[in-house]
């Protein structure tokens, strides 16, 4: 029953004297539709997770009816709940590799939900998070100290000893819309394929020159899509031969330690294993910062940070190395 409990109140408000008794079932119907599915995987029977997951789409829905938290943080966390279910019900291959990706970003997202919204995480537990969480939230500002408009696309990751990765099982997408990278900062691990669907009424060359993962996809249109395999680890700018203005950040990251911050700054990393961590932080126009930390079994870190835009933006040259005025 404690297990169940220290779910409940993941998607609410800190103000937890006032819950309603419709919204604790709701909680309650959560907690154990997320042991179902981990039961289901551990068990290696994917047709038992058919139930557990309907029962979370009913539960966001009563969540939704009832009013969510606000915040840009609550909206990705629930986001990416949405997005794990869905794809656990659409497993790559047998699921022996989606499966356990795909739980474990269900994990981050009420982890992330937690320690948002919710007092006291380390002293009622933090299910369905395996070991212990990093979180907290980060300000962007200009050199002079002012604040920035938006604190989000700001990465954050975990460095350690013993750390191992595989290339994701699914490949993320960065699409072009409206002469657009979308998203605009993605992270994957060494080896990972990344996909570059043409949304566009235009056509695009997407291209890179970074060392280690310089690619060239060439021109192609509407409805299709290229891809690549980023094997070496480091920061991958990716631009559009015809739009100058196009430009979007792949980090290469050796570690499954990573998240990305919302729009508000609020960001959280799960499923940590206690020990002895170096936190990084990475914006484009900004110095890296690294923090010495240490992660306890089934407790939160809390950290409050600054990042301060102190590179100048600089233009960047097309796939021949020439300024894009140039003529060749």
């Amino acid at each position: 029953m404690r297990v169940l409990a220290t779910i409940l109140l993941s998607l609410l408000p800190r103000v937890v004297a006032q819950e309603a008794p419709s919204t604790m079932a709701t909680m309650r119907t959560l907690a154990s539709a997320v042991t179902g599915i981990g039961k289901a995987l551990e068990a290696g029977e994917r047709s038992a997770l058919a139930t557990p997951l309907a029962s979370i789409d009913r539960a966001l829905g009563d969540l939704e009816s009832n009013g969510l938290p606000a915040g840009a943080g609550a909206a990705a966390a629930l986001a990416t709940i949405r997005a794990a279910i869905a794809d656990l019900r659409a497993p790559v291959g047998d699921g022996s590799a989606s499966d356990a990706y795909d739980f474990a970003r269900l994990r981050s997202g009420c982890t992330s939900c937690h320690l948002a919204h919710r007092d006291d995480n380390c002293g009622r537990g933090l299910f369905p998070n395996r070991g212990g969480a990093v979180s907290g939230t980060v300000a962007l500002k200009a050199a002079d100290g002012t604040a920035r408009p938006g604190s989000g696309d700001i990465v954050l990751f975990l460095e350690g000893d013993g750390v191992r990765t595989e290339p994701l099982p699914r490949a993320p997408a960065i699409t072009q819309r409206g002469r657009r990278f979308a998203p605009a900062v993605t992270v994957v691990t060494p080896g990972t394929t990344v996909r570059f669907p043409n949304d566009d009424v235009v056509f695009h060359n997407v291209f890179s020159l970074s060392r280690g993962n310089a690619f060239d996809l060439g021109t192609y249109g509407n409805g299709e899509t290229q891809q690549r395999v980023l094997t070496q680890p480091g920061l991958v700018k990716v631009h559009c031969n015809i739009h100058p203005e196009m430009v979007a950040d792949v980090l290469v990251l050796p570690t499954p330690h990573t998240t990305i911050s919302a729009a508000d700054g609020s960001w959280s990393i799960a499923d940590v294993p206690p020990g002895d961590w170096v936190l990084r932080v990475w914006h484009p126009l900004a110095d890296d910062q690294r923090h010495a930390i240490r992660v306890t079994d089934d407790t939160a870190t809390e950290m409050r940070l600054e990042v301060r835009e102190t590179r100048p933006r600089a233009p960047h040259r097309n796939k021949h190395g020439r300024s894009y005025e140039d003529k060749y």
